[in-house]
């Protein structure tokens, strides 16, 4: 009982947080700016990709200011556990408006 009450609460306390971003790498060119961020969304339940990749973008481009063609890709832990040890959820590529895009597509 005990033990899953403090499940309970450890899944409560990580629901709460909003996304983390770990690191982030941007490469330049004349007409291009590739975005790389690494970031935990602190989330074991469902996330909605598409809503999540435009308010990181758009947090992004605010605290960053406009790039000639910005293209992006995040790389998405669930917890700080996952990427202590690894465990990537999922890397999205999005355009400059935050829209999922093929990989293909970006370059």
């Amino acid at each position: 009982m005990l033990l899953e009450l403090f499940l309970l609460l450890a899944f409560c306390l990580e629901q709460r947080r909003p996304y983390e971003i770990l690191y982030s790498t941007v490469m330049t060119s004349p007409n291009l700016t590739e975005n790389q961020i690494t970031l935990v969304v602190h989330s074991l339940l469902p996330i909605d990709r598409e809503q999540l990749a435009r308010e990181i973008v758009a947090d992004h481009q605010r605290l960053n200011g406009g790039h000639p063609n910005p293209q992006y890709e995040l790389e998405l832990y669930r917890t700080g556990i996952h990427y202590r040890l690894g465990i990537v959820f999922d890397t999205l590529f999005c355009n400059g408006d935050g829209q999922i895009v093929p990989e293909a597509e970006l370059f």
